[in-house]
């Protein structure tokens, strides 16, 4: 017969973990090499804003707040240090609430086992479910709470925390639906979902207002321009399954489905489970489901694993974790401390020596530029890489792509006419025919620089009307295209560059006739 795991010695097992986590995330913190997609969102901290192209404006205003201090990637990164620790916290609170009396011991457990879990550890680098995972997990609590006290100031608390975390991600929509079918099946609903939407609506209206006078980006960029590969398929539906298992853990599902009259009474916790996870999957049919699209609403799991699962098997989870987190903390140690050489595969030895040695791969293609000439790039993860490490914006050159074009609004390429540019490209052979319509004098050389082999395109004299006439209008032809029933009350980009009449800057849309 087992034994149970008393409440003191399941406290140890949690602080334990907190300690041995701790150490670990700051030891990434500290010596993982900053990341495409962390420096880019650190440029929005530069230009603080209330929105960028791709997303709600939260990150950037985090990061704003944190660069004040330094720009150190470890102060970057520390409120996302604290975050998994943080919602472990909420997880204890929450369970310790919902068991029996004299079951305490396992709340505690079960933040222990979602804290020791790779994705809970290794999730110190800075993306934007950084502040929606925060403002989530306090809007499934205090839901929760408000739901089992009957509380309606709650509710209204829940909708605004909820509202927080829709400036941080659209995912947070997801858990919006999931509360609101619950309510429908409370009594009261109606007041109740006008409570809830009462907290949000302030901070929707936020960013209606923002993508109104600003070319609708964030919703042209997250409903329209990045759907065009979507197709349907069973594979993506099986990675996401696999995915699943693996951020959970086998040995959480099986708990959960081998327990399931331990925890389906709790119906806030498994709407607000379940139905983003379901959403989810209809949407695997025909899209890859990021791994990091979930992580929100992981922590509901763990709550309900505290209602279902047994202490002793619970401290043997932390275990189990603790030998599935050992390959990740190889790892992780040899992309941060091994010789790149190590790596098989060239591309990938490149790839970490882009990322360690930044710096001086800068200094290097910089030797010998006119003291006014740009350094630009072709693509934008590198672009934001070498922005953060060269002090100042390194624009991409070119009509790019859909993903992270906040170039559009914080570049000015009107102030580039007649400069010189060179123009740096990794491991990509570049034809100078594609630069002779912008720059006279062109000239193409091949570096290879901390070995890794770099295209690099001087030429002089930049000339911004060909460039408007060409490529910036390509950009507009593929990702300014507002549908017609939006209204657009402004368009930065359209009207810096003389294209208000393609992005029908000053036309009302669907209210065209109220003017």
């Amino acid at each position: 017969m087992l034994t149970m795991v008393n409440l003191p010695q399941a406290k140890r097992v949690f602080w334990v973990t907190v300690a041995a986590t701790t150490v670990i995330k700051f030891w990434l913190a500290l010596f993982f090499p900053m990341t495409g997609d962390e420096a880019f969102f650190h440029q929005w901290a530069k230009f603080p804003n209330w929105g960028y192209y791709d997303h709600p404006p939260m990150i950037g205003w985090w990061l704003w707040g944190l660069s004040k201090i330094s720009d150190a990637p470890v102060m970057i990164r520390s409120l996302t240090m604290l975050l998994t620790t943080g919602i472990a916290f909420g997880i204890v609170l929450l369970a310790r609430e919902l068991l029996p009396q004299g079951q305490e011991a396992k709340a505690w457990l079960a933040g222990a086992v979602y804290l020791s879990m790779p994705a809970s550890w290794f999730a110190v680098f800075v993306t934007t479910d950084t502040p929606l995972i925060f403002f989530m997990g306090l809007a499934i609590y205090t839901y929760t709470k408000s739901i089992r006290s009957g509380s309606y100031w709650g509710l209204w608390l829940a909708g605004c925390f909820l509202g927080l975390a829709f400036l941080s991600k659209y995912f947070a929509v997801l858990l919006g639906f999931a509360f609101g079918l619950h309510l429908l099946t409370q009594p009261h609903r109606v007041k109740k979902i006008a409570l809830l939407l009462l907290g949000v609506l302030p901070f929707a209206a936020e960013n209606i207002a923002y993508n109104a006078y600003n070319c609708w980006n964030n919703i042209m960029f997250n409903l329209v321009n990045r759907h065009d590969d979507a197709q349907l398929g069973w594979g993506t539906v099986l990675t996401y399954v696999g995915m699943m298992v693996y951020l959970m853990t086998p040995w959480v599902m099986w708990t959960l489905f081998k327990h399931v009259k331990a925890w389906r009474g709790h119906k806030a916790l498994v709407f607000a489970l379940f139905v983003p996870l379901g959403l989810f999957l209809l949407i695997s049919l025909n899209k890859t489901v990021g791994l990091h699209w979930v992580l929100g609403f992981l922590p509901v799991a763990f709550v309900l694993l505290a209602l279902a699962g047994n202490s002793v098997w619970m401290r043997r989870y932390v275990w189990f974790n603790a030998v599935l987190s050992v390959p990740h903390v190889v790892l992780f140690g040899l992309l941060m401390h091994a010789p790149a050489g190590i790596w098989p595969k060239q591309s990938f030895q490149q790839d970490v020596v882009f990322h360690r040695d930044m710096p001086a791969i800068l200094q290097q293609l910089t030797a010998g530029m006119p003291a006014d000439a740009v350094l630009t790039t072709t693509a934008y993860s590198p672009a934001a890489l070498m922005s953060y490490h060269h002090g100042q914006v390194v624009p991409v050159f070119g009509p790019g792509k859909y993903h992270a074009r906040n170039d559009d609004v914080f570049v000015d390429w009107r102030e580039m006419q007649g400069k010189p540019i060179r123009i740096v490209a990794k491991a990509k052979p570049i034809d100078p025919a594609l630069y002779r319509n912008y720059l006279s004098n062109v000239k193409v050389s091949e570096q290879v620089v901390q070995g890794i082999p770099f295209t690099v395109v001087d030429g002089d004299h930049f000339d911004y009307s060909r460039f408007r006439d060409e490529v910036l209008r390509q950009a507009v032809s593929r990702y300014y295209q507002i549908p017609r029933l939006l209204p657009v009350l402004d368009c930065p980009f359209g009207r810096k560059y003389g294209f208000e009449a393609e992005c029908r800057i000053g036309h009302w849309g669907l209210f065209e006739g109220l003017k």
